[in-house]
């Protein structure tokens, strides 16, 4: 709001320090305009790089040979590929992008921690017991299962992220 006075008015203002009130994150408000094709498109591509990426952990035994340990750090690395090849989002969109960018930081540390796991591993996945080889593997590992977790929570707020600003335009 512009607050103006009269020229030559002597008087003293009252208004208070000129401050912004509204935050960056802020969801629109009712009265935004509908989300445009474009923007339900692209959360719709957001969703699908998340069900892409929690594909090859959702089944029910993870054999975790070389092989597998170097497909998940692809998986995950193609995170902030597709992030890139989608490209930015309207700007009421922009929190949802900022917070899968996060996400995509969190798949690439990961996707470093799986290629140690692999670099140190034999083609079966398996290490000698009790070597400078299983320490490394293991926190490898424990640093690339944590980033499926955090990665996945981290886009799955994005997306409720995206929900929210879609409810609030109606």
């Amino acid at each position: 709001m512009l607050v103006g006075g009269c020229a030559g008015n002597s008087a003293k203002s009252t208004a208070a320090p000129q401050t912004s009130t509204t935050s960056t994150t802020a969801a629109p408000t009712a009265t935004a305009s509908p989300m445009t094709t474009e923007e339900l498109a692209w959360l719709k591509a957001i969703s699908k790089l998340h069900e892409t990426i929690d594909k090859p952990f959702n089944v029910s035994n993870l054999n975790m040979t070389r092989a597998k340990m170097v497909e998940l750090g692809n998986v995950f690395r193609a995170c902030s590929r597709e992030l890139a090849r989608i490209g930015p989002p309207s700007d009421r969109l922009q929190p949802v992008y900022v917070s899968v960018q996060k996400a995509c930081r969190i798949y690439d540390k990961g996707a470093k921690c799986f290629a140690t796991a692999a670099r140190v591993s034999d083609v079966s996945g398996a290490v000698v017991a009790g070597s400078p080889e299983e320490r490394t593997q293991k926190q490898a590992m424990d640093c690339g299962l944590a980033a499926q977790g955090d990665g996945g929570n981290q886009l799955a707020d994005a997306e409720a992220q995206g929900e929210d600003i879609r409810a609030a335009v109606g």
